[in-house]
Formats: C-alpha cells, sequence, structure tokens
C-alpha cells in the first residue's frame, strides 16, 4: 500500500472509533457491535504486517471509512459531522501530548500486554471494559490536553457505557498513533483532500 492508502486506514480507525463514542454517548449502545470490537482488538495488535492488519483487514473498517468519505463529501455538515470532527482533532491533540510521554506510553504499552491473555481468553466482555477504562482514567486523563465528550447525562453516568466510550478513544489513540507512523498529518489532509476522498471511496467499495 501506498502512504495515502495507509493514512485513510487509520484515519478510517480513527473515525470508527469516533463515531462508536458519539453513538454510546447519545444513545447508550452502538449500532455495529463488531465495528466496535474492531477498534478494542486493534489496541492489542502490538506487531502487525502492514496498517490493515492492526484492525484485521480493510473490511472491519468499513464503519469508519464510511464515515470519513461522507465527511470529505458533506456539503452542509451536521452538528454531528463537526462533532466528529471535533473528537478526531481532540485525538490527534492528546495523542502527541501522550507521545511525548515515554514514561506513559511504556506503562500503557505494559498494561495492554497484561490484559492480552483476557481478550484470548474471555474476548471483548465488560471485564476488559472496566480494566481498559481504568487504564484511560490513570494516563490519558491526566494529560492536559484533554476530550471533551457530549451526550447525554443517564448515559455519560452509566458505569458500563462510560467505561465503553473511554476504551474506544484509547483505541483512538491507538489508531492516531499509527496514523502519525505512516506519515499522517493535518496538512496533508487539507492539501491531498481529493487523493483521500478517492483512496476511502475505494477502500469502502472493496470492504463492502
Amino acid at each position: 500500500m501506498n502512504s495515502i492508502e495507509d493514512q485513510t486506514i487509520a484515519l478510517g480507525g480513527i473515525l470508527q472509533s469516533c463515531r462508536l463514542v458519539r453513538e454510546l454517548a447519545y444513545h447508550g449502545k452502538v449500532e455495529n457491535e463488531a465495528a466496535f470490537e474492531t477498534c478494542i482488538r486493534a489496541l492489542f495488535q502490538f506487531d502487525p504486517k502492514d496498517t490493515a492488519d492492526t484492525f484485521g483487514g480493510v473490511a472491519p473498517l468499513q464503519y469508519g471509512l464510511e464515515t470519513f468519505h461522507k465527511l470529505l463529501t458533506a456539503q452542509n455538515r451536521q452538528p454531528a459531522d463537526t462533532e466528529l470532527i471535533r473528537y478526531a482533532v481532540s485525538l490527534i491533540a492528546v495523542t502527541k501530548a501522550f507521545l511525548a510521554d515515554d514514561a506513559m506510553s511504556t506503562k500503557v504499552h505494559q498494561r495492554l500486554s497484561a490484559l492480552a491473555p483476557s481478550l484470548a481468553t474471555h474476548g471483548v466482555d465488560d471485564a476488559l471494559m472496566t480494566d481498559l477504562n481504568q487504564l484511560y482514567r490513570e494516563s490519558i486523563s491526566t494529560l492536559s490536553a484533554r476530550i471533551v465528550v457530549n451526550g447525554e447525562k443517564r448515559f455519560l453516568e452509566d458505569p458500563l457505557v462510560s467505561s465503553r466510550i473511554r476504551a474506544l478513544l484509547l483505541a483512538g489513540i491507538r489508531a492516531t498513533v499509527l496514523w502519525r507512523q505512516v506519515g499522517g498529518n493535518r496538512w496533508l489532509l487539507l492539501l491531498r483532500r481529493g487523493q483521500y476522498l478517492k483512496t476511502a471511496h475505494d477502500l469502502n467499495v472493496t470492504s463492502a
């Protein structure tokens, strides 16, 4: 794959996490559990063979690629679209701060490695969400850069929903780290919009 394809795949991962966060925050559930599981499992792909392998291939990212394509083609953005963009921008800022803290990066990697056997044995269950929630609170939540999630108060205050949201935010950071690793930056999003649009469309069609 070329760099634009790799970056588009990573952006699909970012926006898949963002879209699922918004669904949980406003509805208390996600529309696509398989997409949710893809995001969480990507956290435990420590040595993928390529960018797509981080997510188990391109097909599991259809939800995110579809979202990316919609945002690139929207003539009149809706409030939900603006919110997704804000989440993505916030993830970029938080990831930059996260990567600047070597001790935190090491700690998160070690904790995820320790949780990997649980994923292998029990899958993406509530206990894993609780552990990822705690990891997020002990690490990402201590950074000066923050991600503010809007939604229905009753869902944001629900322990299981909030745990799933924080787990997805961790997954979003994982995808953002990947995006940076394959050369992604905000200037490229502006300068190569047409290339991203075509690639997102082609990848989404291929994965459908």
